[in-house]
């Protein structure tokens, strides 16, 4: 061997030897982990004060998205520049940030604190624009922390106000004029149940208040989170929706606020993975409030930096689980499914852990990065691989300037096929929900789609249908152009029955109610078609032009009339289709 190799040879022994001697030091100074010096390109980070039987911690150096996973109590990166900073978290633990010195090799010690487990069930939520800690002080900066513009107009800051919210609640119309008071009558057998209205009265359509003015109902608890106090008790939202008519924002203004999903750490749900039934809304969130002396966030990332004082962090899986969103969409009344837009992802095969998974983050807080041919683990919440899938937008279905929900738009696609018959136009259409991991659309009885057909000669005169179905009253029944009762079409809808009055569609859903036949969910189920067929009279010469329209509707017509409120339809889709002659 040559005398270059015996001097490295000894070098090696006498290597190992150091190592073994700092390794001996360590240990009998502390009971953790130790972690060896660092090697000639390393930077190690010690990790103090964590509990010895965690398996799990993980860094990131900030600027250069480096990230390196717990070992052997430490973490190890190739470098840290002068001014970076290297972000660690841990389950259980806060998450933690040190400033670099640009040594190489360097070696640091970060002490790791661990989150206070008790929630605080009297802690005063912080409104989304308070001046010291509220979120849109640092993330309505318009780049890259734009989450306070991005959920100003989504859907949960009007999940209380909403002036269809308010009229249904209270049982007024918008001009807050109140109507008919429920009248009960007793049935042979003794039990009591509602009449239909008196139609020599006005109607401003039903409210919850007509119904059961002594009692307040759990809408809080997904409308108003705020309102709900530390007895976690049904809440009274008489005098909250009064000051909003009088122009006089409150907490519940804010509807599902900040601070209520980031204060958020678990969701309790039942052995079928679903909200239990005495749990509505936020009764089945598991939250983790601090108490006075500083503020603490939970989130989807397990790396960031803040110059907040007294602003502390953590991350939790949660934020990246469909399992968040089951609390407020899914619930039954009367043990009638209504809201069931969780359960209806979970039979759809977007809920299957294969390359086609996507959670009801996947598509509502879509990232700054596509997705598609992304691993779940990769854009998982606290997950070190890939921060930019972490980045959520919170206007969950992309509303535009003026509330509008582009999200809903082309979430169906629409087909026609025609071919001529013994003097008829025989019309196939074909509507398939494409894009929605539930049934389309969901949630809300109110909400429906309409399928408006028609058939058109060389000179743009309508063909006069002769088989095949059209659309109920429910369309509307009037003379506006938005009154589709009696045209070609079909309404895809829940509809149920109210078992008291037999009104069909029951718009009082928080009563007894039934589905109103067999089968009287036509709603879009993922990925199936569903075809409806039509006959025209054919043009006696010329080429006829067959066109299908799909609208969402956020309500039944009649009911916003009654409640004094203009329906607002949403173009889904369309398809055109031109048969020669």
């Amino acid at each position: 061997m040559s005398t270059t190799g015996e001097k490295l040879s000894c070098w090696r022994v006498m290597s190992i030897g150091i190592l073994l001697v700092i390794y001996a030091a360590l240990s009998a100074c502390s009971s953790e982990v130790a972690v060896a010096a660092p090697d000639p390109d390393e930077v190690v980070v010690k990790l103090r004060g964590l509990d010895p039987k965690l398996r799990m911690a993980t860094g990131r150096v900030i600027e250069t998205g480096e990230t390196a996973t717990l070992k052997q109590g430490g973490l190890s990166f190739r470098a840290c520049g002068n001014g970076q900073n290297i972000s660690v978290w841990a389950p259980g633990y806060y998450i933690k940030t040190l400033t670099c010195n640009g040594s190489v090799p360097g070696y640091y010690e970060l002490s790791m604190d661990r989150l206070d487990a008790a929630d605080n069930p009297n802690y005063r939520w912080v409104s989304a624009t308070d001046s010291s800690l509220g979120c849109a002080r640092c993330h309505s900066d318009g780049a890259k922390l734009n989450e306070y513009h991005e959920w100003t107009p989504d859907g949960h800051t009007r999940s209380f106000a909403s002036p269809l919210f308010w009229a249904t609640y209270m049982g007024t119309n918008a001009n807050q004029i109140a109507g008919q008071k429920t009248i009960w009558g007793f049935s042979p057998d003794g039990n009591r149940y509602r009449l239909p209205p008196d139609p020599n009265q006005p109607d401003y359509g039903p409210g919850y208040q007509l119904d059961y003015p002594d009692s307040n109902g759990n809408c809080a608890f997904c409308h108003a989170p705020t309102s709900v106090g530390p007895t976690r008790d049904e809440v009274d939202l008489v005098p909250f929706i009064s000051s909003l008519w009088g122009a006089q924002p409150t907490m519940a203004t804010e509807g599902v606020t900040c601070d209520v999903c980031h204060k958020a750490i678990d969701v309790i749900l039942d052995e079928q993975g679903l909200p239990y039934a005495d749990r509505p809304g936020i009764l089945s969130f598991s939250f983790l409030r601090p108490n006075t002396g500083g503020q603490f966030v939970a989130g989807p990332w397990s790396h960031l930096t803040t110059s907040v004082p007294d602003m502390r962090h953590t991350c939790y899986p949660i934020f990246s689980e469909s399992s968040f969103c089951a609390a407020c969409h899914y619930a039954k009344f009367s043990g009638v499914e209504v809201y069931a837009s969780y359960k209806e992802w979970l039979q759809s095969p977007y809920s299957k852990p294969d390359e086609n998974f996507r959670s009801c983050q996947d598509c509502h807080m879509q990232a700054s990065q596509s997705v598609d041919w992304t691993a779940p683990a990769t854009r998982s919440a606290c997950s070190p691989e890939s921060t930019p899938l972490q980045s959520f937008s919170h206007n969950m279905m992309r509303r535009d300037n003026i509330g509008d929900p582009i999200l809903i738009q082309r979430t169906a696609t629409v087909g026609i096929s025609a071919i001529r018959e013994a003097g008829k136009i025989k019309v196939n259409v074909n509507v398939v929900n494409s894009a929605a991991g539930h049934k389309f659309p969901t949630d809300s009885p109110l909400r429906h789609l309409i399928l408006v057909v028609e058939a058109r000669d060389q000179n743009g005169v309508a063909l006069s249908q002769v088989d095949g179905p059209r659309i109920p009253d429910w369309g509307g029944t009037g003379s506006s152009s938005q009154d589709y009762a009696g045209r070609p079409g079909v309404i895809y809808a829940n509809i149920l029955k109210d078992k008291d009055t037999s009104m069909v569609p029951a718009a009082a859903y928080w009563n007894p109610t039934m589905p109103a036949w067999q089968g009287s969910d036509t709603r879009l189920r993922p990925g199936e078609d569903t075809p409806s067929q039509y006959f025209f009279v054919a043009p006696s010469q010329g080429i006829a032009t067959i066109t299908a329209q799909l609208f969402y509707r956020n309500a039944f017509i009649d009911l916003l009339r009654k409640k004094g409120l203009q329906p607002q339809d949403i173009l889904v889709n369309w398809a055109v289709y031109e048969l020669p002659e």
